[in-house]
């Protein structure tokens, strides 16, 4: 008789959320390696609760860079060095990977990668669905300079969109941008979270909202590289 197995594929980018799905936690969301004289590696935790099922993962390693557009550009790469590259991850159990490099010269800019954690389907024993995780986290190498961005708010009709610049050689993800009026009252929000690699740019749409002055409106946002709020001039 033959067996009923269905697969689905579930894609995850690592944004601010450890606990993946059903028992999957994974830290930390992001690695870094500052000093890559000091550094050579970093480790990520993969700890499987809620399961009676073993999982089979396949790491590996891409290039992430961006095109003027923002869109994310990814290419294979085997510099990075990954142990171990496959493994079975048994419930209720822990599993340590170590990601670095053997050998790499200082950078004058952050360098970023995509760090794949593909899960591979197990041997089909019974009729049953199945859920495979497709993990990316990102690798950033390099030092973190300080946030530095420049804004241009922009009406297209009556939708507004703010296009927000990345002025430095490090990332920045922005995780929430809030406009206030100068009473400080909420005008609009987004939570459009969104990478800006080194010196890229991205757009964030707030919908149809009509603004008057843009020097009497403020910018608080949110991003990954501070714990608080940062506060901007809505003109620039």
């Amino acid at each position: 008789m033959n067996k009923l197995f269905s697969m689905f594929a579930i894609s995850i980018v690592l944004a601010c959320s450890q606990t993946i799905y059903a028992g999957l936690k994974i830290t930390p969301i992001q690695l870094y390696i500052s000093d890559i004289k000091k550094q050579r590696s970093a480790t990520v935790t993969l700890d499987y609760n809620e399961s009676d099922q073993p999982k089979i993962f396949e790491v590996s390693a891409v290039k992430w860079a961006q095109n003027a557009e923002g869109e994310d550009v990814l290419e294979p790469d085997t510099s990075v060095v990954i142990n171990p590259k496959n493994f079975v991850l048994q419930p209720n159990s822990k599993q340590i990977v170590r990601v670095g490099f053997t050998q790499m010269q200082p950078q004058k800019k952050e360098e970023t990668w995509r760090i794949i954690f593909n899960e591979i389907a197990p041997t089909v024993k019974e009729s049953k669905v199945n859920f495979l995780f497709n993990i990316s986290m990102p690798l950033f190498v390099g030092i973190q300079e300080k946030v530095k961005l420049n804004f241009n708010p922009i009406y297209n009709g009556s939708q507004l969109s703010l296009n927000v610049k990345n002025d430095t050689n490090t990332h920045v993800q922005i995780k929430k941008i809030t406009i206030l009026d100068d009473n400080k009252k909420e005008i609009a929000v987004t939570t459009d979270m969104k990478y800006l690699l080194n010196n890229q740019q991205q757009n964030f749409n707030f919908g149809e909202i009509k603004l008057g002055d843009f020097h009497k409106y403020k910018l608080i946002i949110e991003t990954d590289r501070s714990e608080l709020p940062m506060e901007f001039n809505l003109s620039g």
